[in-house]
């Protein structure tokens, strides 16, 4: 997660809220970017990706790269995404399964999805994650305490 390093404001050690499956969806239905995290020539990789969720699945598109060709020979992936607001945080992790699209439905409905538009890729590649796990956790925001 991405935030300033305020330590005095900021407190890891607040209140953490772990989340149900379904708050989980819906903060990730409420944002459009994230991170992938994939296994590179055995060694940890990240990769920022804009995605929609349709039907509980993480959806994004790419392009031949190594993104593309990491998935195509290791189709274990987690998935992150986060937000950070006056309030507090939340981060939800997704691991799961990933494949490419090659059914005419799924990728009727890919076209269809509401896709960010600053970064285009062409051609697209339509790649879906198929949760195993979710796990969704909102962190609220400590109040600055005095030092004695």
């Amino acid at each position: 997660m991405s935030h300033d390093r305020n330590e005095d404001e900021w407190s890891p050690q607040g209140p953490v809220t772990e989340l149900s499956d379904a708050e989980s969806w819906l903060l990730l239905d409420s944002s459009t970017f994230g991170h992938l995290g994939l296994s590179v020539d055995d060694r940890p990789d990240i990769f920022p990706i804009n995605y929609v969720c349709l039907n509980r699945r993480i959806l994004f598109r790419t392009a031949s790269g190594a993104k593309l060709s990491t998935l195509l020979h290791n189709r274990f992936a987690v998935f992150e995404a986060d937000d950070r607001s006056e309030t507090g945080a939340w981060s939800v992790v997704v691991k799961g399964i990933a494949t490419v699209l090659d059914s005419p439905v799924e990728i009727r409905d890919a076209d269809l999805a509401e896709w960010p538009t600053w970064v285009p890729t062409a051609p697209y590649v339509y790649v879906k994650i198929e949760p195993e796990t979710v796990r969704g956790r909102r962190f609220l925001r400590h109040l600055r305490t005095e030092r004695a």
